[in-house]
């Protein structure tokens, strides 16, 4: 079992890595959180972390390393731990995209809260600047809704298509 977990997490780590480089051109639209959770919920809370932290930390190695990878891996990781934890009974598609939606917010809102005060901005700005949209090309571009409803939606995505194939036995995961 324990090989399973770790080609598991190898595979999801390395699909989130080459999917959030590929897609950093558009602003927080990415796979990382998606494949995060889906690997809680099929691997564990072991799983989840792994998957979580080593997808932010080699991803980051590719579109740059600062300050804000110290706080961006481990807090994924703990998005992977806590969907372990919560997400693994969950069979309701609705119930799963809210919780990957809050555990998505949770995560945005505590690694801008603490990125940002590592350069002495307060906290209701970090807070501010997640829902105030930004201006790109003329278009206003909301960062954190934007995450939230994109990360829950690819996930729940994902879910209904390893249910239509009955991918759950292959991984050795009991529905």
């Amino acid at each position: 079992m324990k090989l399973k977990i770790i080609a598991l997490s190898s595979v999801f780590t390395s699909l989130a890595v080459v999917g959030r480089v590929m897609l950093v051109v558009i602003p927080n639209v990415s796979p990382t959180v998606p494949l995060t959770i889906l690997g809680g919920f099929l691997g564990g809370p072991v799983a989840g972390l792994l998957i979580g932290f080593l997808s932010m930390f080699i991803s980051d190695m590719f579109i740059g390393v600062g300050p804000h990878t110290l706080v961006t891996a481990p807090m994924m990781g703990l998005v992977g731990l806590l969907s372990g934890l919560l997400i693994r009974r969950m069979r309701d598609k609705t119930l799963i995209f809210i919780t990957a939606f809050l555990l998505t917010l949770v995560y945005d809102l505590s690694t801008s809260i603490i990125t940002m005060g590592m350069f002495g901005v307060p906290p209701y700005i970090a807070v501010l600047n997640l829902f105030l949209p930004v201006f790109l090309g003329g278009i206003p571009y909301p960062m954190g809704p934007i995450h939230e409803f994109s990360s829950a939606f690819i996930l729940v995505s994902l879910y209904e298509v390893l249910s239509s194939y009955s991918l759950w036995s292959v991984l050795g995961y009991e529905r």
